[in-house]
């Protein structure tokens, strides 16, 4: 006998209105997982387009970085800063040489050593390219001479020298040197061979200076442009009081002028800033300061200059003090000269700007100064 199919875990059999219920219910909990998945799926979206955005940026803060790092501390060294025909100089070439003299000094003033390095190291150029046409040679022998003629004790008259003694300290001393300065043997015989031909350069143009020349006695005194002695002051004391006596209270020495401001015979050309008040200049109409006038301030590279003319215009010769000093005009009137010609005719170029002065200045201030101690 067959019996109907009944379990006791079955389901009882559902009414309609359950069945719908149910379905419902079914249809609900799917809609919500949809509605679930799809939110999920969009956070996931956006969280890989946060991903990506952000990595975009971390790539884009280290370019950023990168190329800074590269600007301020790799780009500098390799730019040109200046080039006599096929020889360029690099912003590092510069730094260099300035903190050769860092190395000796201690100190270097910023204002004004960048730029003077950078045209004292073209001129050196200038002046190896040219040294052929002048007739200046210099050989390996002369710099070994020079070197031993700067490091090379000398022995006292009656001092008993230990034989090779002599040697052993010239090699200690010039080692010394070249450490104090962070300098090696080849790079200190190139600088070596720059001084010996402005040397020679000197003995060529010093032919060009006669035994006489034409001469003005004079007195004068002279003031720092950032002195806390205003000139038109010094200038009006001068209407009443002794020359000597106002000289001798505020004149600054410079090499030149005694303690009350006696200077002497002074030839054209020595002082060409002065020239005009001294001498006079025809073509811009200035007339010579007479005898026994005071000039007004007159300003210059040097400094603030009042003259005193005590005398006219001589024929006289020349004193050993002011051959030196027409030597060093007549010099830089020659590098001036080149420096001018080089930049019209294009064979010389100079690259220096503010932001380059801000880098060069950096790394010399960075260097650890090195205190000068005499050998």
């Amino acid at each position: 006998m067959a019996f109907p199919w009944n379990r006791r875990d079955s389901s009882p059999q559902m009414l309609p209105s359950e069945r719908r219920r149910r379905s419902r219910s079914r249809r609900d909990r799917q809609e919500e997982a949809g509605r679930e998945n799809t939110r999920l799926t969009q956070e996931k979206k956006h969280q890989r387009l946060v991903w990506a955005i952000f990595t975009v940026l971390i790539m884009v803060i280290s370019g950023v970085v990168a190329a800074g790092v590269y600007d301020k501390y790799i780009h500098p060294p390799r730019v040109w800063a200046g080039s006599v025909r096929d020889v360029e100089f690099t912003m590092g070439d510069l730094v260099d040489r300035i903190q050769v003299l860092q190395g000796l000094t201690g100190q270097v003033d910023l204002s004004i050593v960048p730029f003077e390095y950078l045209q004292n190291q073209l001129i050196a150029e200038i002046l190896r390219q040219a040294s052929p046409g002048l007739g200046i040679n210099i050989t390996d022998e002369d710099l070994d001479k020079a070197l031993r003629d700067q490091f090379l004790p000398e022995a006292t008259a009656g001092e008993q020298v230990a034989p090779g003694q002599l040697e052993q300290e010239f090699e200690q001393n010039y080692s010394a040197y070249l450490t104090r300065t962070d300098l090696s043997d080849v790079d200190y015989r190139i600088i070596l061979e720059e001084q010996l031909a402005e040397f020679q350069l000197r003995s060529i143009l010093a032919a060009s200076i006669g035994e006489t020349g034409e001469q003005v006695e004079v007195e004068w005194i002279f003031l720092e442009p950032t002195g806390n002695v205003l000139p038109l002051e010094v200038r009006e004391r001068l209407d009443i009081e002794e020359f000597g006596v106002v000289a001798a209270e505020v004149s600054v020495p410079d090499g030149f002028a005694n303690g009350s401001g006696y200077v002497g015979w002074v030839p054209k050309n020595a002082f060409p800033d002065l020239d005009f008040v001294l001498f006079g200049d025809e073509e811009k109409g200035d007339e010579a300061l007479g005898v026994g006038e005071i000039s007004r301030p007159v300003a210059t590279l040097d400094g603030i200059y009042i003259v005193h003319k005590l005398s006219g215009a001589e024929d006289r010769e020349i004193t050993v003090a002011m051959r030196v000093k027409l030597l060093a005009q007549v010099t830089r009137q020659w590098e001036l000269d080149q420096l001018t010609r080089g930049a019209e005719e294009g064979w010389l170029r100079m690259n220096f700007n503010s932001e380059l002065y801000a880098w060069v200045a950096q790394q010399v201030n960075i260097s650890a100064p090195r205190t000068f101690q005499g050998r």
